[in-house]
């Protein structure tokens, strides 16, 4: 009689066990990568902006994860994008501006030979890889192309850019082909970034109602530099408003985009992320636009997750771009890959790991002194090695970075710094690239956008 109650109860076990394994969600078959160009996480509802700029993302954020405290690598979108593409900092993947040389000005470093991209190793599965990209240095010379079979690329101007609406169509147009099957998908808009001029009815919904002359000349990316330079006023709240209604106009389009992935069935079957390669400033710290400096304008991003076995809620642990690659592998039962830096989020997505311990990098700067910062949260150190120069924050208690601890708290900043140097020392052990002088047309655009003179 024991063993016959043995049998029975290892039975209801084993049928329990297979029960709960037959409950749980089969991995996502595709990946849609989604990137709005210039987004600070702190100009969206669901980061507790007050403006409602974002009400489509706002509610379907509920039903997905949210990283309160996600982080770029750069201020910039080259650098950035490559790490989202390898899952690797800047100074490894070295993608980004060119360290010295007569030709800096017009040369760019592409991404490095030899490191494996998200594309390629989605590719290698047998799914389809696409992108439609729109900002010039997202060009297929500087390396980002790797991997994808169709690279849809629109190299966008202050005059002309392919705006949120079109963005979806062609998105809609590529998921729509007939013998689709597994992808990986990226999408990025450009609208967020200067020139802000957000279609109607969001223009002029929050920036001033002027003529369209008169607005275009107060949004001109470098008589607004040299303005600034020369400590002319400048009208941040109408920067602020017409900023903001671009972001308006993405999240529409946004709404649209996910409601077509609904209708279809795409979006049950796939894991979505959506982030941004880095933010705006708009005089935080006596600055405008992006690419100068380290503070949470620039590169404090959203990052939200969808998808099978994502638990809904807001997710605490501070968290960088350069998790999203191996969060990917992890989330599609792959393979791990070795030796990269991120970590797989993938045990937040289901709820259930505690925050992580760890030390996230930024760096590569565009304009002006190199820059690098190192957080272990709460503390943030900015460190710009040409002059020495040392800052320190606690992003707790000081989440808009103005009281420099620095002095009083030198031993964190000790730490942190020495975490920098051991990591630019290993960045110079890696050879450079030949630097990529773009196209004409690329060149133009860059100029266009005051990236190059």
């Amino acid at each position: 009689m024991k063993r016959r109650l043995l049998v029975v109860l290892a039975a209801l076990l084993v049928g329990a066990a297979l029960g709960s394994l037959s409950c749980a969600p089969a991995p996502p078959r595709s990946v849609i990568l989604i990137v709005i160009d210039t987004l600070r996480a702190d100009h969206l509802g669901l980061y507790g902006y007050q403006r409602p700029t974002s009400p489509e993302l706002d509610a379907i954020a509920q039903q997905g994860a949210v990283f309160e405290n996600a982080f770029a690598t750069s201020p910039w979108t080259l650098p950035s994008f490559g790490s989202l593409f390898t899952g690797r900092l800047p100074a490894e993947h070295r993608a980004g501006w060119r360290s010295g040389g007569a030709d800096e000005g017009r040369s760019f470093l592409p991404m490095r030979d030899g490191v494996a991209t998200l594309a390629e190793t989605l590719a290698a599965t047998g799914r389809d890889t696409g992108a439609i990209m729109n900002n010039a240095f997202l060009h297929p010379d500087f390396g980002v192309a790797r991997g994808f079979q169709t690279y849809d690329h629109i190299g966008g101007n202050r005059r002309k850019i392919r705006r949120a609406d079109e963005v979806v169509d062609s998105t809609l147009e590529w998921l729509r082909k007939e013998d689709r099957g597994d992808f990986f998908l990226v999408v990025h808009f450009f609208d967020p970034h200067l020139n802000y001029d957000a279609p109607e009815p969001f223009r002029g919904r929050w920036g001033a109602d002027i003529d369209a002359e008169e607005r275009n000349e107060l949004m001109d990316l470098r008589p607004l530099r040299q303005r600034i330079r020369q400590g002319e006023e400048i009208d941040w709240d109408f920067l602020v408003g017409a900023y903001d209604e671009e972001i308006a106009f993405v999240d529409q389009e946004i709404g649209r985009l996910w409601r077509a992935l609904q209708d279809s069935g795409t979006l049950a079957e796939s894991l979505v992320v959506l982030t941004a390669d880095h933010g705006e400033e708009f005089n935080d710290h006596d600055g405008f636009e992006h690419g100068h400096t380290l503070f949470d304008e620039l590169v404090r991003v959203p990052l939200v997750v969808w998808g099978p076995g994502v638990e809904p809620g807001r997710r605490t642990a501070p968290v960088s771009l350069i998790d999203i690659y191996p969060t990917v592998l992890g989330a599609l039962a792959l393979p791990a890959q070795d030796g990269l830096p991120g970590r797989s989020l993938v045990p937040h997505l289901k709820g259930d790991s505690p925050p992580l311990s760890r030390t996230l990098i930024a760096e590569r700067t565009l304009y002006g002194q190199h820059r690098e910062s190192a957080l272990a949260w709460p503390y943030k150190v900015i460190f710009e090695p040409q002059r020495g120069e040392v800052m320190l924050f606690d992003l707790e208690s000081d989440a808009a970075e103005r009281q420099d601890i620095a002095h009083l708290r030198s031993d964190i900043a000790d730490d942190l710094l020495a975490q920098l140097e051991a990591y630019r020392q290993h960045a110079e052990s890696i050879a450079l690239e030949e630097a990529v002088e773009p196209d004409e047309k690329t060149l133009e655009n860059l100029r266009s956008l005051g990236y190059i003179q």
